[in-house]
């Protein structure tokens, strides 16, 4: 009766009490009541207390809007990227740097080295090419012997003049040769003997230049044939030109001043840029770097055995100007001709012409090419020397 009774009390409207619920507990009583939803501040509290290393939401891309309800991160001012303003976040990556995120830390490919004159360094390919040819080289040229001329035994008559004049014995022919191309505090000291002061024997050098501008007076000197028409070549074909001398500056420039060969050089070395001369290949190296170009690109045209050792000592091809000596006594050098007259810009890319390649990159099958020995009657071997004497 009290069940149809509340039956009827509900259709009337007059029963108000709550529904029981359905629900058991885990000792059988009534089941605790659900939490109310929490409003959104405390969900945006939440996340913001949530631990770096879980995800975050991500801002929206477009209309610069919240994507599924989140807001945008707020800027950071300390400049920190992908970050929320009050809470420490990874740094998200982008697209472009995911990408290339495999790249990072790799360096470039070597690029293989064509020759000895190769250099990798440079970007442009049309210089790399250029550097390649053999006409990329430049020339060094001598001042005594090669681009003037005095009469004949004016160094020797100074040098006679002093051991007189100082009390000390006269230098043998032999020492004379060999000090033709020195410096004049080597010859002192290493040809002569006469002191190994340092103050003495420049003592003795400047008065040796006096001696021998006396006896040259006013003279000009002469310019040997062939001398200004190879000089225009090789400025025709742009290779730069250098001068190197063991004579000192004093005596250097006006000697080329009064010949008129002064503007065509584009490095002038004398015995005052270096602390030793021939045989020693400091003047040459010194003259290599002015004039931009490496020591197994340069041509020294000298006229002594000392010219020919100091080149190939640093790798240089050397010309040989014979003029009246014999020219087997100038057999070490590359190429051999009586004056300059004789000597073309193709004789002198043809010095390159056979140029090894580079030890590093020749292959394990290539074999290394070795020079071309001549016997003679006698069973013996040696290697010929190109003379040019038209």
């Amino acid at each position: 009766m009290a069940a149809l009774a509340g039956v009827a009390a509900r259709r009337a409207g007059t029963f108000s009490a709550p529904r029981p619920s359905l629900h058991r507990g885990h000792n059988g009583g009534p089941a605790p009541a659900r939490p109310a939803p929490a409003s959104r501040p405390q969900q945006l509290a939440l996340v913001g207390a949530l631990p770096t290393s879980l995800p975050r939401p991500l801002p929206s891309e477009g209309g610069g809007g919240a994507a599924g309800g989140w807001p945008a991160p707020e800027a950071d001012p300390s400049g920190e990227r992908g970050g929320y303003k009050g809470s420490a976040s990874p740094d998200w990556p982008s697209s472009s740097s995911a990408s290339s995120g495999s790249s990072v830390g790799l360096k470039p490919l070597p690029r293989n080295v064509e020759g000895v004159a190769d250099d990798v360094s440079l970007a442009n390919p049309l210089q790399r090419m250029e550097r390649l040819g053999t006409a990329w080289f430049g020339t060094i040229f001598e001042l005594d012997g090669v681009c003037i001329e005095y009469e004949c035994g004016d160094g020797g008559r100074s040098w006679q003049a002093l051991a007189a004049e100082e009390g000390k014995p006269a230098p043998p022919l032999w020492a004379l040769k060999k000090a033709r191309g020195m410096k004049n505090e080597q010859v002192v000291t290493e040809v002569f003997n006469w002191t190994r002061n340092p103050v003495e024997a420049r003592r003795l050098a400047q008065r040796r230049e006096a001696i021998l501008s006396e006896l040259l007076g006013s003279r000009k000197p002469m310019v040997p044939p062939g001398v200004t028409q190879l000089m225009d070549i090789l400025q025709r074909n742009s290779s730069p030109l250098a001068l190197v001398s063991c004579a000192p500056e004093q005596r250097v420039l006006p000697a080329l001043e009064q010949a008129g060969l002064t503007a065509r050089f584009d490095a002038i070395v004398t015995a005052d840029d270096v602390y030793r001369g021939k045989p020693d290949p400091e003047g040459y190296l010194y003259a290599a770097q002015k004039i931009q170009r490496p020591p197994l690109r340069c041509v020294v045209i000298g006229s002594s055995n000392l010219s020919i050792e100091a080149a190939h000592e640093v790798g240089m091809k050397c010309v040989a100007l014979a003029g009246r000596q014999p020219v087997y006594e100038l057999g070490a050098a590359d190429l051999v001709v009586r004056d300059l007259s004789q000597l073309s810009f193709v004789n002198l890319k043809q010095l390159f012409a056979a140029e090894e390649r580079v030890a590093g990159q020749r292959g394990e099958d290539d074999e290394e090419l070795e020079p071309e020995m001549e016997e003679d009657s006698d069973g013996g071997s040696y290697v010929t020397t190109q003379v040019l004497d038209w």
